[in-house]
């Protein structure tokens, strides 16, 4: 696993956080947040919800749980780590503050993924990049309704407002994905930083250049800068190595 939380061209502070802990057990675990644009302390929040979800999944059960019991600690680990949020919102500075959020478990041969919000996680195989997670926002709503296509949504004055995160209602609902894994499986976990830069299909070619993990994460980082750099741009990429994993 490689991450980077780059500030961009544009900002004046980086509100994305990201945390990975590849040897962590009983499972290792990626997270990345995205401080909610507009928001108060939004740096605040993506660094709690990272710091939290990654300690609280260092805790749980002994390395032979079953899915079923990743998929519970995940869901406790955000609830929690929303709870929190919300209450550290009586901090002066930090009221209404709040994040998206998306965090990858590996399993047996799996990954869980779970995320509220627009940050977004891609799996590479045999030449292919495909998009694992479906934003929660208004704009997605739209494109899943037939209302307007992918460009238009870029183009939306509300392409940025999401409809799931941590921080803003009591109760949440994050959407879990599992991905089975397959041998030189490349995963990515991003910021709308990235994709608001770069499409699909320039994500497709960058991965096609079959760089190694650290090169492939310096230039996605760079091309998003070059193509403008108007957010935060933060990045976890991590390749399976289904071998050395025990049977």
């Amino acid at each position: 696993m490689v991450a980077c939380a780059d500030i961009g061209l544009r900002r004046g502070n980086n509100e994305d956080a990201v945390g990975v802990r590849p040897k962590a057990e009983p499972w290792p675990v990626a997270v990345l947040a995205d401080g909610m644009g507009g928001y108060n302390a939004g740096e605040v929040a993506s660094t709690m919800a990272v710091d939290l979800v990654t300690a609280a999944l260092q805790h749980g059960p002994g390395a032979d749980a079953s899915g079923k019991t990743a998929e519970c600690e995940l869901v406790d680990a955000l609830r929690m780590a929303n709870t929190a949020i919300l209450a550290a919102q009586s901090t002066p500075g930090c009221q209404g503050m709040g994040t998206t959020v998306v965090v990858a478990l590996v399993l047996q041969q799996q990954l869980l993924l779970a995320h509220l919000g627009d940050s977004r996680a891609y799996a590479w195989r045999e030449g292919r990049l495909q998009r694992i997670t479906r934003d929660h926002s208004l704009v997605q709503q739209d494109i899943d309704a037939g209302l307007i296509s992918e460009q238009q949504a870029k183009a939306s004055r509300f392409s940025h407002l999401v409809t799931r995160a941590l921080g803003v209602t009591p109760e949440i609902e994050p959407e879990l994905n599992l991905w089975p894994l397959r041998q030189r499986d490349r995963i990515m976990l991003c910021s709308d930083g990235l994709t608001d830069m770069l499409d699909d299909d320039r994500l497709q070619d960058l991965f096609s250049e079959q760089a190694p993990l650290p090169l492939l994460l310096h230039r996605l980082i760079a091309s998003a800068n070059k193509a403008g750099g108007k957010d935060n741009i933060s990045v976890v990429l991590m390749e399976a190595d289904i071998d050395s994993q025990p049977a």
